[in-house]
């Protein structure tokens, strides 16, 4: 009852997150303290009332781990022949209950109904596709779904084979508490291992917004320069051009003046869209912010990327307006590194043929030498 209280507590603070299956593993977590609850609350004298709400309640609670856990790896929630199960072993532990009491089978059957869910929990995880990323949440679910899946099937086994006939499932004997003290271990190892999961989604989620730009899905500006930076020291140690050119959308206030801000988002992504197809693959684009790009262009010296910039803005899926968007071009600076630049004078010189290219009439490219090459 304390770990679903602690679990319960530490999924339910993550609420607000929105995280794909933790809205399921908090209604289980509940569901499971009710059933503990219930036994507890009884001590030992249990009315077939309080054994079917307490075996609903650990049915419902594997089924919501199970479905929570398809549900994080992106996976259908439940097929047909497991509602079909999963009807068929609520009939079967009513007729064990009320209509003719048998706890050996009643065992039995719950036993398996879990041992099921926790082998489907396993194999959920491990065919994740967040998987690959090998962190240690995913292998203690894993971990604890695997125990879990060995401890019940025993369970049956033992219900089946070699419980008495007369013996009674939660009777304190040395075997019953090794089974139910392991039970609650595994229990354990799975709530932490959920809640890894939560915490490595909430990182994972916190990285992509560090590294992608929300609306665009460029590189972020951070992460833009981290990789500038690592290309001007492989170009520097490898003596190999690089260069870089910076964009700004021409007149661009005026697009979200006339049109709106939800047009200018959608200029934004075209924008972001058409160039990335025309780059190589080889090249790194970002946004730096607002209307504001940059392109890196590795072993490129400037007036080949000056010509890569010219064709961009020459083609019509960026110069000119699509059905649904107003018309855009932008302007470009360009670059070339020296072997003793660092990467904020590198920009700063692509930055200031920039505003060349503005000052000279826009809807064009500038080296950030006297040469200027002029879009069509």
């Amino acid at each position: 009852m304390v770990s679903c209280i602690a679990s319960a507590g530490v999924l339910g603070s993550l609420m607000r997150h929105r995280i794909a299956g933790l809205d399921q593993w908090l209604a289980a977590h509940c569901m499971l303290f009710v059933a503990f609850g219930a036994l507890v609350s009884r001590h030992g004298n249990y009315s077939p009332l309080i054994v079917l709400a307490a075996c609903s309640c650990v049915l419902t609670a594997a089924v919501l781990i199970l479905q929570g856990c398809r549900r994080y790896a992106g996976r259908p929630v439940i097929c047909l022949y497991e509602c079909l199960g999963l009807a068929a072993s609520v009939c079967a532990v009513v007729y064990w209950t009320v209509f003719a009491p048998n706890e050996n089978a009643r065992a039995a059957m719950m036993s398996g109904v879990l041992a099921y869910t926790r082998m489907a929990v396993g194999w959920t995880i491990w065919n994740s596709r967040t998987f690959r990323q090998r962190q240690y949440g995913h292998w203690l679910v894993i971990l604890a779904a695997t125990a879990g899946t060995a401890l019940h099937a025993a369970r049956v086994i033992q219900c089946i084979f070699f419980a008495s006939p007369t013996a009674r499932a939660l009777e304190p004997t040395a075997l019953n508490i090794g089974f139910v003290s392991a039970g609650i271990l595994s229990l354990l190892l799975l709530s932490i291992g959920l809640v890894m999961l939560v915490n490595a989604s909430l990182v994972d989620h916190a990285q992509h917004l560090a590294t992608v730009d929300e609306l665009t899905g460029l590189l972020a500006r951070r992460e833009l320069l981290i990789r500038g930076e690592k290309l001007l020291n492989s170009a520097r140690s490898s003596r190999r051009a690089l260069s870089v050119a910076i964009i700004d959308l021409d007149d661009f206030k005026v697009v979200n003046d006339r049109y709106g801000h939800p047009a200018g988002d959608r200029v934004l992504q075209n924008f972001a869209i058409d160039v990335s197809r025309q780059l190589r693959r080889t090249d790194v684009f970002g946004r730096l912010g607002g209307e504001e790009f940059a392109i890196f262009f590795p072993e490129t010296v400037k007036e080949q990327a000056a010509r890569l910039m010219e064709a961009i803005l020459s083609s019509a899926g960026v110069s000119k307006a699509n059905a649904d968007q107003p018309a855009c071009t932008f302007s470009a600076g360009i670059d070339e590194c020296s072997f003793d630049d660092t990467l904020g004078d590198l920009i700063s010189r692509a930055d200031a043929a920039l505003y060349l290219a503005k000052q000279n009439g826009k809807g064009r490219v500038e080296l950030a030498s006297s040469d200027s090459l002029t879009a069509a």
